[in-house]
C-alpha cells in the first residue's frame, strides 16, 4: 500500500480546529484560498514517502505523517503550502470514497465508528522509553511531578470525537491526538519546552482512566563525597542533598516550637517563642519552603499582637494557625520520605506565567483596594469566554509611591492595544500573548496585546453561572478540599441574581455599608462594604441607587464567610441585555451616578418605608454544629491556653480520647483513630482535623493563613 493510502485514515482525524492548532487561523485561511486557484501534484508515491509540489515548493510526508512533514520553503515550522497539501490530500481522500462505496466503508465509516477505542488504544499504548527519548529524563520527571500535583478543579479536561483533545489548565494549553507516537500530539499553543508538557498531557491521560504511570528513574550517579579524591580534594555533599538534610531539619525544629507552643500555653508566649518564629521563617525561605516560611512570618507577627496585647490578637485564630503549619509540616516530611516534592506544598518564591495564546475576555468591572502591609492596586475582573473561569490583571505598588489606583482605571493599559483600563469594562477582547499564573492571574507583560471587538456584547457568556438561590451558593461556598490545597481566589466572584434589593444601610458602629438581597424564597444575603477613602465612591452610589428592577439586575462580588454567614463585596451591578437594551455594566467604584428627577427622588423615598427595607432579614439558615464538635472544639481552644506544664498529661489525653471517641460515635469516622503521643502533636492533628470539618458543615474556620500563599 502507498504512503498516500496510509496516510488517509490519520489525516481524516484533522478537523478545522486540529488544523488551527498546528498551524494558525490565518495560515489555514490562505492555504484554503491558495487551493482555490492551484493543487499540488503528486512526484513521488512510495512505501516510505510522499512528495507534493505546490506553489513552486516541495512538500514531504514520510510514515509519521504531519508530524514530521516539510516543506521546501523557508518558512520554520508549519507553512500554508503543508496545510494546503494536507487540505488537498483530505479531499482527495474524501473525493475516492464518494467514488467507491466498498472504501468508504471499509475507510471512512471505519475511522468514525472505532475512532475514539483506536484513538484511545494507542493513546495508552505509547511506551514510557518513547517518552523519555522525547523529553529526556529530566522532562519526564517534571511530567511525572506534575500529574502528582493536580488536584480536584486543577484536573485536565479530555474529550474525545474525531480526535482526542486534552486540555492542561496550568497553563492553559491543549493538546489534540490524531494517531502515532508522543510528538504527534499537536498543541494549540507554542510554549517553551513543549517536550515535557506532552509527555504530562499523556501521563494526565492515563491516570484520568485509571491505567499506571511508571514513575520516573532514580538517579545512579554516584554523589561527590563519595569520590575517593584524597583528604585534600574531598569533594562535599552536593547542593541537593545538602538542602535535603537542611529542609529535614528545618521541620524537625518547626514541629518543636509548635509543640513547645501547646505545652507552655498559647497565653504565656514569651518574646522568645516570636524570635524564634522569625529565624525559622528566615531558614524556610533560604531552603526553598516558600509556604512554610510565609506561615511562619504570620505566626511570628501574631505572637507580637499578642505581646502587645493588640486588637487583632486572637489566640483561637492563633491555635487554628499553628495547627495548618503543623499539618504543612507533616504533610511535606511525608512527601519527602516518598521523594516527591506538590508544588502546592513547597509554595513559589514569585508568580510564574505561562502562555495562554489568545483568550476572549469579558470585561466586568474593577475594584481599587488597600492592603494591609502597605501596598495600593486596583484588580480587573474578566470572564474568560474559552476556560470558562474568572481572571484577574491586577497593578499594584507600595503606598509611599503614591499610586493612585482610580487614575490608573482611565490610564492606557494594562496590555498595548486598550486606551485604558476602563474601556474593557463591559466589553469583549481578544488577548493575544496571553500569559496567565496558577491562581487565574493574567500578566500584564509587554508581549500581551488587547483588542477590543467592535460590537457590544448582546448577552451574558452561556458558561457564566447566574446564583439565583441563595442555598445554592452556600453550597458552591463550602471549602470541600483541603485546607493544604492551593488557594483558588478567583473562585470566591459569584454572579448574584437577586428577586429583590433591600434598602442599603450604613451602620456607623462597624463603618459599613449593609445592602440585603433576597432571592425567591425569601432567603437574605448581606452585602457589606467597609468604609475606606477607596470605598467611598461606591458607598454613595449604593446609598443614592434607583430601585434595581427584579429579574433585570445582576450583581457580581466577591463571596467570604464571617461567623459562618456567607457575605458578599460587591464589584458591580450587570443590567442584563433585554430586546432593547444590550448588556451594561455598572463600575459602582468608578461610574458617576445618574441624575435623579423629582419622580426618581420620591421613588427611592417610598422604597425606604417600604417593608422590606424595615423588616428584619431571614439570614440564611446554617446547619448547627453537632454538640460533639462544639465541645471538642472549646476543649482544644481551652487547653491550648492554658498549656500543658503542671497538668497530669495522662488525665488530658484521656478527655482529648474521650472527646475524640464521642465524634467517632456519632458518625465522625477522620476521629475514631486514639491520639497518638506526644500530647502537644495530637491536639494539632486534633484540631486541624476539625478545622476541616468546619467549611464542610457550612462554618467558617480561621484559614487565612491557607488563602495567602
Amino acid at each position: 500500500m502507498s504512503l498516500r493510502a496510509k496516510l488517509h485514515e490519520p489525516l481524516s482525524r484533522f478537523d478545522e480546529a486540529a488544523l488551527v492548532a498546528w498551524g494558525n487561523r490565518g495560515l489555514l485561511r490562505r492555504a484554503t484560498k491558495d487551493l482555490e486557484s492551484d493543487s499540488p501534484s503528486v512526484l513521488e508515491d512510495s512505501d516510505a514517502a510522499l512528495r507534493l509540489t505546490f506553489a513552486g515548493h516541495q512538500i514531504h510526508f514520510d510514515a509519521a505523517g504531519p508530524a514530521r512533514a516539510s516543506c521546501s520553503c523557508p518558512t520554520t515550522g508549519v507553512c500554508q503550502h503543508l496545510l494546503a497539501a494536507v487540505l488537498w490530500l483530505q479531499r482527495s481522500a474524501s473525493t475516492s470514497a464518494d467514488a467507491s462505496p466498498t472504501e468508504a466503508d471499509t475507510s471512512g465509516a471505519a475511522v468514525t465508528d472505532n475512532n475514539n477505542a483506536g484513538l484511545h488504544e494507542a493513546l495508552s499504548a505509547i511506551p514510557t522509553r518513547s517518552m523519555l527519548q522525547h523529553a529526556g529524563k529530566a522532562g519526564y520527571r517534571w511530567a511525572w511531578h506534575y500529574v502528582q500535583d493536580l488536584d480536584a478543579g486543577r484536573e485536565p479536561t479530555i474529550s474525545a470525537g474525531i480526535n482526542i483533545v486534552i486540555q492542561l489548565r496550568v497553563p492553559n494549553i491543549g493538546f489534540r491526538f490524531m494517531g502515532g507516537s508522543v510528538e504527534q500530539l499537536i498543541a494549540d499553543t507554542q510554549i517553551k519546552a513543549i517536550e515535557k508538557y506532552r509527555v504530562a498531557a499523556i501521563l494526565a491521560y492515563r491516570l484520568a482512566h485509571g491505567l499506571n504511570i511508571d514513575p520516573p528513574e532514580s538517579s545512579t550517579r554516584p554523589k561527590n563525597a563519595e569520590l575517593d579524591l584524597g583528604q585534600d580534594h574531598a569533594v562535599a555533599v552536593s547542593a541537593k542533598e545538602a538542602q535535603r538534610e537542611s529542609r529535614a531539619r528545618l521541620r524537625e525544629s518547626t514541629c518543636q516550637l509548635l509543640s513547645e507552643c501547646i505545652a507552655l500555653g498559647l497565653s504565656h508566649l514569651s518574646p522568645n517563642v516570636q524570635e524564634r518564629f522569625s529565624t525559622l521563617a528566615m531558614w524556610a525561605q533560604g531552603a526553598d519552603y516558600y509556604r512554610l516560611a510565609l506561615l511562619l512570618r504570620r505566626l511570628a507577627d501574631h505572637v507580637e499582637l499578642l505581646q502587645q496585647r493588640a486588637a487583632g490578637a486572637d489566640e483561637h485564630r492563633l491555635l487554628d494557625e499553628i495547627a495548618l503549619t503543623h499539618a504543612l509540616v507533616c504533610a511535606l516530611t511525608a512527601n519527602d520520605a516518598q521523594g516527591l516534592a506538590p508544588a502546592h506544598l513547597i509554595g513559589r518564591a514569585r508568580n510564574r506565567y505561562d502562555a495562554a495564546g489568545a483568550l476572549t475576555l469579558l470585561g466586568l468591572g474593577a475594584q481599587p483596594w488597600r492592603s494591609a502591609s502597605g501596598y495600593v492596586g486596583l484588580t480587573l475582573l474578566f470572564w474568560s469566554v474559552d476556560q470558562e473561569v474568572f481572571l484577574t490583571c491586577t497593578d499594584a505598588r507600595p503606598e509611599n509611591q503614591r499610586f493612585d489606583p482610580i487614575a490608573r482605571y482611565r490610564a492606557p493599559g494594562p496590555w498595548s492595544g486598550l486606551g485604558a483600563a476602563e474601556q474593557a469594562t463591559g466589553r469583549s477582547l481578544q488577548l493575544i500573548g496571553a500569559q496567565t499564573s496558577s491562581s487565574g492571574r493574567l500578566s500584564s507583560a509587554e508581549g500581551s496585546s488587547a483588542t477590543l471587538l467592535p460590537e457590544p456584547p448582546q448577552a451574558l457568556p452561556a458558561g457564566l453561572p447566574i446564583i439565583e438561590r441563595w442555598s445554592d451558593l452556600h453550597e458552591s461556598h463550602r471549602n470541600s478540599r483541603s485546607l493544604l490545597a492551593e488557594p483558588r481566589p478567583n473562585q470566591d466572584w459569584k454572579l448574584l441574581k437577586p428577586n429583590r434589593f433591600g434598602q442599603p444601610r450604613f451602620e456607623a458602629a462597624r463603618q459599613t455599608l449593609v445592602w440585603p438581597l433576597e432571592d425567591a424564597a425569601g432567603q437574605v444575603l448581606n452585602l457589606e462594604l467597609a468604609y475606606t477613602e477607596l470605598n467611598q465612591h461606591a458607598i454613595e452610589r449604593i446609598e443614592t441607587l434607583p430601585p434595581p428592577q427584579s429579574g433585570a439586575t445582576a450583581l457580581m462580588a466577591r463571596i467570604s464567610s464571617t461567623s459562618g454567614q456567607p457575605v458578599a463585596q460587591p464589584l458591580c451591578l450587570i443590567h442584563l441585555p433585554t430586546p432593547r437594551t444590550p448588556l451594561r455594566i455598572d463600575a459602582l467604584y468608578f461610574d458617576q451616578a445618574p441624575k435623579q428627577g423629582v419622580m426618581d427622588r420620591a421613588r427611592n423615598a417610598l422604597r425606604s418605608m417600604s417593608p422590606f427595607a424595615r423588616a428584619t432579614p431571614t439570614q440564611l439558615n446554617l446547619a448547627r454544629l453537632p454538640a460533639p464538635l462544639i465541645d471538642l472544639q472549646r476543649w482544644l481552644q481551652r487547653q491550648s491556653e492554658r498549656g500543658l506544664s503542671g497538668a497530669i498529661e495522662s488525665k488530658v489525653s484521656a478527655e482529648l480520647g474521650t472527646l475524640c471517641q464521642r465524634l467517632a460515635e456519632a458518625g465522625f469516622n477522620a476521629f475514631a483513630t486514639a491520639p497518638q503521643p506526644p500530647l502537644a502533636s495530637a491536639i494539632l492533628r486534633t484540631q486541624y482535623i476539625l478545622m476541616q470539618h468546619l467549611p464542610l458543615l457550612g462554618h467558617a474556620a480561621s484559614v487565612e493563613a491557607a488563602v495567602e500563599n
